[in-house]
């Protein structure tokens, strides 16, 4: 276009406050989703392995293959990208703390196996003590207790590679080379 005296017209365009508010707070929305992208990424890397339901971590892959390339003019897009991602990553920070809580009730499970283990040791070892005794409750004749070797009380270990070459580890408080070195947890068992 040109004005009557063919000079090129310059056409002024005006953005109101309503257009340029709506732009900014796209631009914001595309800021949000961008740092969101960023923080499911190091989500992703860091509970790798770490879930008890991969499904978890499979849906937040694809949610951010989705809305990582949105290119919208629709601020609704954004936010929905937005949350979509943190409902995902909800998602898989619960299966993390599914999996822990499913790992402790494991190792709890396997404390009383073993705690059931022992007293059933303890009671069958009672029972065979018991078998051998007479009527009066004193050993039968034949019946001699069996004496504990003798040992060394002053052995001493270096470290717990000398412990585990000597055929000793785990060594427990009171027994001969015990050395509270040896015990990083302090809970009486050395080496373990």
């Amino acid at each position: 276009m040109s004005d009557d005296d063919g000079s090129p017209r310059i056409l002024l365009v005006h953005e109101s406050a309503k257009d340029r508010a709506a732009r900014d707070k796209l631009a914001e929305a595309k800021r949000g989703l961008t740092a969101k992208v960023h923080d499911v990424r190091a989500l992703l890397s860091s509970s790798d392995g770490k879930v008890s339901d991969d499904n978890t971590r499979n849906t937040l892959h694809g949610d951010i293959d989705r809305v990582a390339t949105l290119d919208s003019k629709s601020l609704p897009d954004y936010e929905d990208g937005v949350n979509a991602l943190q409902r995902d990553m909800d998602a898989v920070r619960h299966s993390i703390d599914q999996k822990v809580a499913d790992q402790k009730e494991a190792e709890r499970k396997e404390a009383e196996r073993k705690e059931a283990e022992r007293k059933e040791a303890e009671r069958n070892n009672a029972e065979h003590q018991h078998d051998g005794q007479t009527n009066s409750g004193t050993p039968a004749p034949d019946q001699n207790p069996p004496q504990p070797p003798a040992q060394d009380q002053n052995v001493f270990y270096a470290s717990c590679a000398a412990v585990r070459a000597a055929g000793k580890a785990p060594i427990r408080v009171g027994e001969p080379g015990y050395d509270h070195r040896l015990d990083r947890d302090g809970d009486g068992v050395g080496c373990e």
